[in-house]
Order: C-alpha cells, then sequence, then structure tokens
C-alpha cells in the first residue's frame, strides 16, 4: 500500500507545472547544445555553413530569453558545464548577462552578450550593441553593489585578441526605466570618470596559473576593493598593483603596490 501511494506521488510530482516547465527548458537547452555542435562541426567545413549556425544558435537563444521570463532563474547547466555560453547572474537575482564565443573569430575571439533583467514583475532581455569589427567580451563573474540610492553591477569581463594579447576588465551597469545603462560613470581614474577599469596584458606572462581567466582583476565585495594588477612596458605581468575602494559614491585610488 505504502509503495503504491509513494509511486503515485511520484507521479504527480512528474506532471506538476513546474516539473514540466523545467523539462521544457531543459529539452530547449539541449536543442542548444545540439546547434553548437553543429557550429563547431562547421568549423572545419564552408564558411555559409558556419555563419549559419552561429546566427543559428543566437537567434534561438535570444528567443528562448526573450519569450519565456522563467529562464531568468534557470541555471543552464549543460551550457555552462560545457563551456559553450557563460550565464551570470547578480547576487539580488534582478541582472544576469550572457556571452559566448561566436565561433567566427580566429585568434582574435568574437562573442555576443546578451542582457537579461527584471523591471519590477517584467522579464527584459537586451542584446549588447557592437560595432563594426568589434570582438565584445565574455564575462566571468558578476557583483552587485548596493548604495543608498542605487545599485550598480561590476562585471569582470575578459577579450582575447590574439593568442598572446589579451584583457581583462571591471565594467560597471545600472539598471534604469531605458533598459541596462552600460556606460555608467563609476571609477575615478587619473585621466577622468570611467565606466571601467581595463588591464591588457600578455597572456605568455601568467599562463602557469591554474585559473582561467586569470585573474588579474578582483573585487573584495565586502571591503568593496577593486584591485588592479601590473604591467611593464612589454605588457606583462608583474608584481604589484594598484586598489580602488568605493568611497560611497564612486571608487578611487586608494593604494599602489610596487614590486
Amino acid at each position: 500500500m505504502y509503495k503504491t501511494i509513494f509511486i503515485a506521488f511520484i507521479s504527480l510530482c512528474g506532471n506538476h507545472p513546474v516539473s514540466a516547465q523545467r523539462n521544457d527548458l531543459g529539452q530547449k537547452e539541449q536543442e542548444l547544445i545540439l546547434i553548437h555542435k553543429k557550429l563547431t562541426g562547421a568549423r572545419s567545413g564552408e564558411f555559409d555553413s558556419l555563419n549559419y549556425y552561429s546566427d543559428l544558435f543566437t537567434e534561438k537563444l535570444q528567443n528562448l530569453l526573450s519569450s519565456d521570463k522563467k529562464t531568468l532563474k534557470y541555471s543552464f547547466k549543460a551550457l555552462t558545464e560545457a563551456h559553450i555560453c557563460y550565464v551570470k547572474t547578480s547576487k539580488d537575482g534582478t541582472f544576469r548577462i550572457y556571452s559566448w564565443d561566436s565561433q567566427l573569430g580566429g585568434t582574435m575571439h568574437f562573442f555576443n552578450v546578451i542582457y537579461q533583467y527584471r523591471n519590477g514583475k517584467t522579464m527584459k532581455t537586451q542584446s549588447m550593441e557592437l560595432g563594426e569589427g568589434d570582438p565584445a567580451w565574455y564575462c566571468s563573474d558578476l557583483f552587485t553593489l548596493k548604495t543608498k540610492k542605487t545599485t550598480y553591477y561590476l562585471a569582470v569581463i575578459n577579450g582575447i585578441y590574439s593568442s598572446k594579447d589579451v584583457s581583462q576588465s571591471i565594467k560597471a551597469f545600472e539598471l534604469n526605466n531605458a533598459g541596462v545603462n552600460d556606460s555608467v560613470l563609476l571609477m575615478k581614474t587619473p585621466e577622468g570618470m570611467k565606466n571601467s577599469l581595463d588591464l591588457a596584458y600578455d597572456f605568455f606572462s601568467v599562463y602557469e596559473q591554474p585559473e582561467r581567466p586569470i585573474p588579474v582583476i578582483t573585487y573584495d565585495s565586502k571591503k568593496k576593493i577593486i584591485t588592479v594588477s601590473t604591467t611593464n612596458d612589454k605588457g606583462e605581468i608583474v608584481p604589484g598593483s594598484k586598489s580602488y575602494r568605493f568611497n560611497g559614491i564612486y571608487f578611487e585610488l586608494s593604494q599602489v603596490k610596487t614590486q
């Protein structure tokens, strides 16, 4: 009798709307993975096929994110574990960044980026606008910075321009009625107020470090301090760093460590 009740309970759970929704998203996620397999397979074939599957992957992902508000909380674990797409979500669950390699580049990698966010009870998506020839970046971490007036989001982003030349930045975002503001000026530097702190460097100077991407810019969310590594004239990472502390309004230089 108890076995019968248990089986019936499992059956009901399997037919629950939430379970069905998750299964539906899981199926669509697998469809994206299949398209991506065809995309990577096309790299050794015709360029037209490469463009087709790259555009198809972008279209399918964008349509899914735009049409289903449940995706903002869905993990996309299969996509991320297969290293197909970076999916980074803010701690408050309001803002998410999807970024992936379009596979259309060579040693210079070209990425696509979609922002997804909640505005009240409404979920919205916004594609990052790219200029011609802009390789864009992928997001490897996303932090939430709450102030008395607003909430900022700090994204660690990475560019790959050749097997040697790479970059890492920490970029500020905020959400407003117009959408995602990716130009908010939150970093005070000797050159003036900026939207990001950036470091271009020689990958081979630190390639032995096991982390990927290599953390040459870090953020301490408790102390609200950004630490940027130092490079020499050749772009090689050397001992030393600059630290920027949030003063309640913006990040400003607070400490310089030399080798």
